[in-house]
């Protein structure tokens, strides 16, 4: 599967993880948890089973499931808690949620919600930030020439695709329905 083959880019393997965080990946902003279970925030799905963080704010990452179980074809949701609108759609898959990331990092991908067209006129460039430091791009070239990832081509467009055909999927608790009644 392809999140333990993320796991090992880390030196580590998950099943004998001492921690419930692996921080290898922190300065990217893709902290990944050992138990991949729900993160149970009042706005994560219940059908999502977060596997990785940014650290900052509650914002993390899962896969969509109906069935608890996992696999590579998975939709991957990114849940933020302070936003207005907490779930957005982020990759039909963990390969194309990675590649999502591959060059802005994954902590800045909230700003997809909070400043959408700014957010993805940067993705949009393909280049890796001016301030990121060489450590974060080595990070993010490790990911890259593991999985042979490609940043996305018109971010708008797939962002659009993805909504429409998995944001129904997802299913809340009546915690979230009190919240937006």
């Amino acid at each position: 599967m392809n999140l333990d083959r993320l796991w090992k880019l880390t030196g580590e393997n998950r099943d004998t993880f001492k921690q419930t965080q692996n921080l290898y990946f922190s300065r990217i902003g893709l902290n990944l948890f050992k138990d991949i279970q729900n993160f149970e925030y009042w706005c994560t799905p219940m059908n999502s089973l977060t596997f990785a963080t940014t650290g900052g704010d509650g914002v993390h990452f899962g896969f969509l499931s109906d069935d608890g179980e996992i696999n590579d074809n998975c939709p991957i949701v990114m849940t933020i808690p302070n936003a207005d609108m907490p779930n957005t759609i982020v990759g039909e898959n963990l390969l194309e949620f990675l590649s999502l990331g591959c060059r802005y990092g994954f902590f800045n991908l909230e700003q997809i919600v909070y400043n959408f067209k700014k957010q993805v006129a940067l993705l949009d460039t393909k280049e890796y930030p001016q301030e990121m430091e060489a450590k974060e791009i080595e990070l993010l070239k490790t990911i890259e020439n593991e999985f042979l990832l490609k940043p996305w081509d018109n971010h708008i467009a797939r962002l659009h695709q993805l909504r429409q055909k998995y944001i129904h999927n997802l299913k809340y608790s009546s915690e979230y329905y009190e919240v937006f009644s």
